[in-house]
């Protein structure tokens, strides 16, 4: 702003010479005149290829056509400025007494061109000092008001060299009034800038003050389509100060982004894709960091109160938070609820992470509630740190599914995204916790379990078909629902339903490991009043089968120790498995009772036969039990020699 006021200046001081002479000296002369002087004041060129006119009604001024002024040499994209008219008008008390008042001045169609090169010179600090020697620090402003200044379909043109970083603005209309150095200045108008049409507002309650160096009063307020910023309090240029009131309220948050010279990320729902707002306390240092307080926070349909420091040193944006709210939806990050498209699968949608790339964090937050799309937890206490696209969640204090949960768990989007955790949970319900992790509302009851996972994957289908890891489960008292198993097994009717349809357990212990989407596990114990339950298999997370084989032994009278045993196979997906009775190992079983039965019936007959009594435990202590071949060998020897009178 200092350098337009600098040229408005620098002209207005030319006005006096043109006017008085342009009744006695031809327009070429004084076109000369005035470029030698403007040359002689700023160290840059000044070309008027139009004609200049005077005007005395209804204010003393001048018309200026096709006016141009240079950049530096160094400055390849052209003139600083080019405007196809300049309109002057002063009021004539003072412009001899030095209280100069502008009543009027406009640019029509004015082409500004700012660059910054790599050096750090940039093309509107003008190379002579004349003008502040002439006119103090400020350039003259305190003797210097604008009762209205425009521009008029004026385009700008920034570019900073070293960064890369460009700016267009077109369409760029301004009115600005500055009724006296101590008094408000305002400025406001619109432009589009970078495809997108912003307005703008800003009111300083004394623009002297605050080029002099001091903290002044500004509102300024800025608007899109799409979104709007807000902004009031005290600002100063030496040394920075930000000290205010901030809000912002956006549903597109690219425009604003590409202001900052940012694309804007691909947030997910939940964390702003649709809606983000703030409204707090804003304090900016001279390092240019950013501390908000005070603050309330919407992302989407989650809100959060806290504080926020942000520091733009590094790579990345980097972002500490101590913040707390109500339940907060973070599904979005994995995919949205469960991640099933259909009953025959797990949902191939692509995960977006990219926003994980955006900033590093360190985030503490307590929350009501936390659903992590996967996973939900209830009241929380966790630290979140996120480091180039890994987010480190740290479970501190828990509550979830009606337990509690502790552990760590990971989102890493480096090279795609894999997901991971060693996690232990105490005293949780089954079913919720079942059905929002795998799809899986067989079980109620409490448990408490280990596991330590890993999946990698862009995708729900990906991600469940790579898991891995291992851990340990241990359930008190509940149900598996839709399965009678002890009906089943009383009335050998795999279809068998019973009242409830339901296996009432007293507890189950199991241990597992799990690899490429497959949960294997061999030590199933499951206590119930019917009897007991070993079970051993695998169950396909991945691809949503199961493979399981149960062995029930129910006990018909308290002490039993043998009861029926009915080996049962639990095959087929999820939503539908399928049980049968499992006829090889139930074959077997019963060929080995009907070797028993045998074995007893030759062992009577023998005995009967030979009038002896076999050993039913071996030989002599310590000697090795012999086999029922070998004992009837030994008895048959004995009784071949007292029958040849060889024997005692």
């Amino acid at each position: 702003m200092r350098w337009i006021i600098r040229i408005a200046i620098v002209l207005l001081a030319l006005l006096a010479i043109a006017i008085g002479a342009l009744f006695l000296i031809p327009s070429d002369r004084i076109i000369a005149l005035v470029g030698d002087q403007f040359q002689n004041a700023t160290g840059r060129t000044l070309v008027v290829s139009g004609k200049i006119r005077p005007s005395i009604y209804p204010a003393l001024g001048l018309y200026v056509e096709e006016i141009e002024i240079g950049n530096p040499a160094w400055v390849e994209e052209g003139p600083m400025l080019r405007a196809e008219r300049l309109d002057i008008g002063v009021a004539l008390r003072g412009l001899f007494s030095g209280d100069v008042r502008v009543q009027k001045l406009e640019l029509t169609n004015p082409e500004i061109i700012l660059i910054k090169n790599t050096d750090g010179a940039v093309s509107w600090e003008f190379g002579s000092s004349d003008d502040t020697s002439q006119h103090g620090e400020d350039g003259g402003l305190a003797g210097f008001s604008l009762d209205e200044a425009k521009i008029v379909g004026g385009s700008v043109l920034y570019r900073d060299l070293t960064s890369g970083i460009e700016y267009s603005a077109e369409d760029l209309a301004l009115t600005l009034h500055l009724p006296s150095p101590n008094q408000t200045f305002s400025l406001e108008g619109h432009a589009g800038v970078n495809g997108t049409v912003f307005s703008f507002a800003t009111t300083i309650e004394g623009i002297g003050p605050l080029l002099e160096g001091e903290a002044t009063r500004a509102d300024v307020e800025l608007g899109w389509d799409g979104g709007e910023v807000g902004f009031g309090g005290l600002v100063g240029l030496s040394p920075m100060v930000v000290n205010g009131d901030l809000s912002v309220d956006t549903r597109d948050l690219g425009p604003l982004m590409s202001l900052a010279g940012q694309s804007a990320p691909e947030l997910p729902l939940g964390l702003g894709r649709d809606h983000l707002a703030a409204a707090g306390k804003l304090a900016m240092d001279a390092a240019g960091a950013i501390h908000l307080s005070e603050m309330n926070l919407v992302f989407d349909d989650n809100r959060l109160l806290g504080a926020i420091d942000v520091s733009l040193e590094g790579e990345r944006p980097m972002i500490r938070a101590r913040l707390q709210g109500d339940s907060l939806d973070l599904s979005g990050l994995t995919g949205g609820e469960g991640g099933v498209e259909s009953p025959a699968g797990w949902s191939r949608d692509t995960i977006d992470v990219s926003a994980l790339h955006s900033v590093d964090a360190d985030v503490a937050l307590t929350l009501a509630g936390l659903d992590l799309g996967v996973l939900t937890l209830g009241s929380t206490d966790i630290h979140a740190g996120l480091t180039a696209g890994r987010m480190v969640v740290n479970l501190r204090n828990v509550t979830a599914y009606g337990g509690s949960v502790s552990g760590e768990y990971v989102i890493n989007g480096r090279g795609g995204l894999s997901m991971g955790g060693d996690l232990n949970a105490t005293n949780v319900q089954l079913k919720p916790l079942l059905t929002e992790f795998a799809d899986l509302d067989r079980l109620e009851g409490l448990g408490s379990g280990h596991v330590k996972f890993l999946v990698i994957g862009n995708d729900m289908n990906t991600l469940m078909n790579s898991l891995s890891g291992s851990g340990a489960v241990e359930f008190g008292q509940g149900a598996i629902l839709g399965l009678d198993i002890g009906g089943m097994l009383l009335n050998l009717d795999t279809s068998y339903q019973g009242e409830g349809q339901k296996t009432v357990y007293n507890s189950v212990t199991a241990s597992f490991t799990m690899e490429a989407g497959v949960v294997s596990n061999d030590d199933l114990i499951m206590v119930a009043d019917f009897g007991e339950l070993t079970g051993s298999g695998t169950v396909g997370v991945g691809r949503q089968v199961l493979d399981y084989s149960i062995i029930p032994r129910v006990l018909y009278t308290e002490g039993d120790q043998n009861g029926l045993r009915v080996p049962l196979l639990v095959t087929g997906s999820w939503g539908d498995p399928e049980f049968n009775l499992d006829l090889e190992a139930l074959a077997e079983q019963e060929l080995s009772d009907e070797l028993e039965v045998l074995e007893e019936r030759a062992t009577e007959a023998i005995t009967d036969a030979l009038g002896i009594e076999l050993p039913q435990d071996g030989g002599a202590e310590g000697e090795a039990p012999a086999t029922l071949e070998e004992q009837l060998q030994n008895e048959a020897a004995k009784a071949l020699q007292q029958l040849l009178g060889n024997g005692d």
